[in-house]
């Protein structure tokens, strides 16, 4: 379900309905805001309409009474907020690629509008809903790791702070672990070099992932192969130190007895 009571909390920024001097709280502070231009009542009549069709899994109706408001609001007071409903919609049917379109299209015509860290969450939901198995193409991932990366970069205290931090390291994970699969087959394939270099990526740029152990292990047995013993040694090392109770660090035993007594 959208988060829309946290919306329409940052939608005070739009402020499409309510006369008067509104206060935006944002971060700790508060600033007070010009009044906004005010709607006629038919405008607010057919958006409340929109409004009942979403909620009613209406979408296509409910896209149709959205884009008919332009008649009734030549002020575009519901402009932003219309743009970001688009977007819900194709997001709550499931068409997250229109949704995406909507949203970007939002974000580059309003980056500071108070309700973008919302349509910024919602982007990476986009591609977060439509990340796949380890073996296939995680570009999804990676997607979804860069939105919710600059929703915490340049939305600093926004209400989504924990989901997006939560919904990043799955992301992270799933990503590493697509990582490994290409590394796994690398290392079957015995192109031993291009495994190191999968394996490593892992370890330096997703540390702490569920697979680090296995990645550990057949990057030390990759190096061993290699005839780089120095390199497996010290990435046995790890293994023993980070996860000593790991089943891979049992089974590493066996692999340190490859490096030859003068590698040791």
């Amino acid at each position: 379900m959208l988060k829309r009571c946290t919306f329409l909390v940052l939608a005070a920024a739009l402020t499409l309905t309510l006369s008067g001097c509104t206060i935006f709280r944002w971060g700790g502070s508060e600033k007070p805001a010009p009044p906004p231009p005010s709607p006629s009542p038919q405008a607010e009549d057919v958006f409340k309409k929109g409004e009942d069709l979403l909620n009613k899994g209406k979408y296509e109706e409910a896209r149709q009474t959205y884009s008919s408001l332009k008649q009734y609001d030549p002020e575009k007071s519901y402009e932003p907020l219309v743009q970001i409903r688009l977007g819900d919609s194709y997001y709550e049917e499931g068409r997250y690629e229109e949704a995406t379109v909507e949203y970007r299209r939002f974000l580059e015509m309003r980056p500071h509008n108070k309700a973008a860290p919302y349509v910024k969450y919602q982007l990476g939901m986009c591609n977060f809903k439509q990340i796949g198995r380890s073996d296939r193409d995680p570009q999804y991932a990676e997607n979804a790791m860069n939105n919710f990366s600059e929703l915490l970069r340049d939305y600093p205290n926004n209400p989504y702070e924990d989901e997006a931090k939560e919904k990043l390291r799955i992301a992270r994970g799933k990503v590493a672990e697509h990582e490994f699969v290409v590394g796994r087959y690398y290392f079957k394939q015995r192109s031993y070099q291009a495994a190191v270099i999968r394996f490593k990526g892992i370890i330096e740029s997703y540390p702490g992932s569920k697979d680090e152990p296995e990645t550990l292990y057949y990057l030390a047995d990759s190096y061993i192969r290699l005839g780089n013993y120095e390199a497996a040694k010290n990435t046995l090392a790890i293994l023993y130190k980070e996860h000593p109770n790991n089943k891979m660090a049992e089974e590493a035993k066996g692999l340190a007895e490859k490096i030859p007594a003068e590698g040791k």
